[in-house]
Formats: C-alpha cells, structure tokens, sequence
C-alpha cells in the first residue's frame, strides 16, 4: 500500500474518475491575459494561432498538415478559428526556437519534450494558465478537479500552472516477442533470465532454425527496450534511491555491454546493428523470418502493427511462424517491468505573447470534449467508421482510411484524455473480435497487460528513476556537459560493444566515469539530487505510474472480458 504523500491524495482523483467512467460506459510580464478578444462584437470567431507536428505522412491529395480536410472540420466546427503551423516532428527544437526568437512563434504550442518547453518557462516565453483556466475553461478545469495530479504535474517552481495535459493509458510501451516454432523445434523454453535469453539467442543463431541448412539466422535485435531488462541506461534516469540519496547506476551500463558483448562477439546479432538508426533493417529480418527474438516498440497503434500488418507479413514468409510474448527476463540486476507509456502528459503550452487567452481556452475546451476526441482519433461516424461490436468505433473502409486519416494520429489533439473518451478510447476497444487478425491482437494485448499486472503485484522494479518527461530539463550552463557526456559515453558503450576483447567492459565503465566527472558529473548528480529532494513527493514517481496501472485495471478487464 502507497503511503499518503501529497502526491497519494492527487492519484486519488485520477482513480475515482477512472471507476466513474467504467460505472457510466497571475500572469507574466507583458502577457496580455484580459481575454478580450480580437472579434468581440463582430459576430466572427476569435482566430488564434497553433502548432502541429508534420511527420510527412500526409498524402498529396489530402493537401498539407496546415490546410486539410481535419484542419477544416476544426474550423467549421470550433467555436475558434484556428491558423496552422506545421512543425516538422524531427525538427521541433530548432523551429520552435527560431519562431520565439523571432517573435513569430504560434498562441498554442503542441509539444511533447519537456526538454524543449522547459527552457521555453525558464526563458519567460510562456503563459501561465491558472487564470485562463479559472476564467473561462469549463471542460478542462473539470478535467482538473477530477484529475489533481495534471494539475500537479503542469505546475512549475513558481506554483503556477504553464502546460496543458492528458490522461494516457498506462501500458507497456515494448514488448519482446520470440518465434514459439523455433522454440519448439530446438526443444527450448521460454527466457525467464538474460542468461537464459543469452543461451536461447545463441541456438537460434547457431542450430539452423529455419531449417535451411545455412547460418543465416539472429537470436535477437538490439532494439527498444532491450535495455530496460539491465535498468535502463538513460543518463539522466541512471539513479536509485539509497536512503533519500540518488546513487547513479553505472552496474546497469555494465551488465548490459556485457550482455550486448557476447552476442555481437559471437555472431548472435547482426554487426551491421549500429547503423540501423530507425530499426527498418530489424523489421526487415524479422519479417523475412531471419530474427527468433525480437524487441520492438508496440503500444497504441504499433501494437496493430505488431500483430496484425507485421504477423500476417510474416506468416507470408514464414508459414508456419508462430509468435509469443516473452516477459521481460530477469538480470543480475533483479527484476525490472518494459518501460511503460507515460500517464500524466503535458503536451501544450501557451505564448505569453498570445492576444486571446479567452479564444486559446475555449479551443482546448473544444479539444478535450469526447465529441472531438472521437472524430480527431477516427473520422466521421458514417463516413471513417461505424460503431463495432463493443458499441466503438470500427472503420469501414481501411484503404480509405490510410489516406484520409492516416497522417491524423493525434496531432491535431494532443490533450484528449482516456477518462474523457471512456472505454472507447483505451487500445483494447479498437479490436473488432470478428475479424481473427483483430481478436489476435486482442488476445495479445490482454496476455502483455496480464503480464505487466503480475509483474508488478512480484515487486518488479521500474527501469529507470521515473518516466523521463517527469524529469527537471538540465540547467543552461550544464547542459553542453550533459550532451558531450551522453554523446561519447553513448559511443564508449556501442565501442565496448563492438571491439571484442581489445576493449573490455571494466575499461569502458572506467572511461565512461571518467568521462562523466570530465563533464562536470559531480555538478549534474547534485542538480538531480536537489531536484529530487525537493520534488520527490509530489512528482510521478514509479509507484504513482504502477498505481495508475492498477486504477486502469478494472476499465481493461471490463474491455477484455
């Protein structure tokens, strides 16, 4: 049981919220916060300004990110005119930083890094919102009273609020999955240790699997979450708590390159690893049946992906594949759960510059109705989608769909949150269990969720500190350290790695620390340690995120049943 810290008492909000959705289904200097707005008496819409992400999805027909057929239903349907401006995903910080330099930058800021909205307050860019919220919110600030830990988690040092917020599932963000066929044909079990994982990637690579008579098979890939069974590596998630003291866990870089250094020394991976920057070729092997193990990104929608799009490429390929989840295995390091979606996100904040607050309040208000939640998730009821067998929204046509809303994601709506949408907004609705590619990913998704649920009632340990966008953003005058050091002890790793018995692990942990001290280490440490002493109960910590996890539980199992 979770003592009952402030932070308790605002987790209690989000867990009542939670049964009653399973039950029914000050200012800145300068900022102008008068919430006058521009077209007041004139019998038009106020117009404010926003950001959107554009990954490059979005196909010729549909027009741009800024102007389309979803930027066009928001206008005619909001009660505020919205202009606009695309960001490009991998380039968020340099344009964001150009735009508020310049004095350019949009009223409504989507972002997802804290990284790069925490400068933005430290700056003086932005907005406080309590007023905004007090003054003319109606369905955001009910969000707010049913939900105290957003509010916590918007609130910056000066105790004013300055980001808006969701709700997201609480589940797991990788998953492994192993070929059950070649476990079957090599008479092995299932990994429940990195050494057993070990021995069971190295017979996938070394006893012919496939039945080819070739060496032309993996054990496993070095992709996301592989990591996370050692701790987590993350330089700045790299602590535990000893007594109230953060200790930095430089065992887990350790046991990891020793892991990673054996199977790269024995030819277990692919070598061409390190160049694989977005994992294609590891989907590639995968898919053409060539990888046992693999470990991949699969929450929200790349959990369709996974099992449906990927299972059925494979199967193609591969016959007689036959795929299941494989818990995370146990280290010398103890037991750790997969890294698990962020549950409290702050996902926009405001310019301080912004000419309307009024306009900017009642759009988010607009945003977080479950009216607009649904039709930015999944089209138009008639036209996208009809209601499915479990009353939730199943599309009509999936052809149509990749093109009309396949660039849609959630970008144009970044702040909707699951308790708002009810069970139609958790993953485990979108299945339709008529179609057996569907009730697959279904069955899946409840075995992963069942999996995550013992692992923690077991005691699991969370990889890492806390999830890393509840983390303080490095200070200005350390964060060059902090990015050398992450640069070159992230090189130091993959060196180890890769240079077999010239560069041994002891040698590369001694250099990372030397590295690490070089780069002001011993400033970086305190910095963390100040943050976390003074923030320690009322940030996100694990316990909050297993504890959300749990209130969650009851709404996943009445979806799974």
């Amino acid at each position: 049981m979770l003592k009952m810290t402030k932070r308790n008492v605002l987790l209690a909000g989000a867990s009542v919220t939670l049964l009653g959705v399973l039950a029914a289904c000050g200012s800145n200097d300068n900022a102008d916060n008068s919430g006058k707005s521009a077209d007041s008496g004139s019998g038009k819409k106020p117009t404010i300004s926003a950001t959107v992400y554009d990954r490059g999805l979005i196909a010729a027909s549909e027009g741009t990110m800024e102007k389309n057929r979803w930027t066009q239903w928001i206008n005619e349907n909001s009660p505020t005119s919205v202009k606009f401006s695309a960001i490009p995903r991998t380039e968020s910080k340099q344009k964001l930083n150009t735009l508020f330099a310049s004095g350019s930058a949009p009223d409504l800021i989507f972002e997802f890094d804290p990284n790069i909205k925490n400068p933005l307050y430290d700056q003086k860019q932005l907005m406080p919102l309590d007023d905004m919220i007090n003054q003319y919110s109606t369905t955001y600030k009910k969000l707010l009273e049913d939900n105290p830990i957003l509010k916590s988690a918007a609130t910056k040092s000066d105790g004013k609020m300055y980001e808006f917020g969701k709700l997201n599932e609480a589940i797991p963000q990788n998953v492994i999955v192993i070929r059950q066929d070649w476990l079957d044909k090599l008479k092995l079990t299932a990994p429940k240790t990195t050494d057993e994982l070990y021995q069971v990637a190295k017979a996938f690579a070394e006893q012919d699997p496939d039945g080819n008579g070739k060496k032309d098979t993996y054990g496993l890939n070095i992709g996301p979450g592989i990591t996370d069974m050692f701790g987590g590596t993350g330089l700045n998630n790299s602590y535990e708590d000893e007594n109230g003291k953060l200790v930095r866990t430089w065992d887990n870089f350790k046991y990891y390159i020793d892991f990673a250094k054996h199977l790269y020394d024995e030819g277990i991976i692919d070598k061409d690893f390190i160049t694989d920057n977005n994992g294609a070729k590891a989907r590639q092997d995968f898919l053409n049946g060539k990888t046992g193990i693999y470990f991949v990104q699969a929450n929200t929608n790349m959990w369709n992906r996974l099992w449906i799009t990927d299972y059925a490429t494979l199967k193609a390929n591969v016959p007689g594949a036959d795929l299941e989840i494989v818990p995370n295995p146990k280290s010398p390091l103890g037991q750790y759960t997969v890294w698990i979606n962020n549950p409290v996100q702050m996902t926009a904040v405001v310019n301080r510059n912004a000419k309307d607050p009024k306009a900017i309040m009642e759009y988010v208000d607009f945003l977080s109705t479950p009216e607009t939640g649904r039709t930015l998730a999944y089209g138009l009821e008639g036209v996208h989608w009809q209601a499915g067998p479990t009353g939730c929204p199943n599309p009509i046509d999936q052809e149509k769909n990749k093109t009309e809303l396949g660039y849609l994601g959630t970008d144009y709506n970044m702040i909707f949150s699951v308790v708002s949408g009810g069970k139609c907004s958790f993953l485990a609705s979108s299945f339709n269990p008529d179609k057996p590619d569907e009730k697959l990913a279904k069955d899946k998704f409840n075995e992963n969720m069942e999996i995550l649920y013992k692992m923690i009632d077991e005691g699991a340990k969370f990889p890492g500190l806390t999830h890393v966008e509840h983390l303080p953003t490095v200070p200005q005058d350390l964060l060059v350290d902090f990015q050398n050091a992450s640069t070159e002890i992230g090189n130091l790793v993959t060196k180890a790695i890769v240079s077999g018995p010239s560069y041994s692990t002891d040698k590369a942990i001694s250099d990372m620390q030397a590295l690490w001290a070089k780069f002001n280490g011993s400033k970086l440490d305190a910095f963390y340690q100040e943050w976390y002493t003074a923030n320690k109960d009322t940030a996100l910590m694990p316990d909050d995120i297993f504890q959300i996890v749990k209130d969650q539980k009851a709404i996943q199992e009445e979806i799974l049943k």
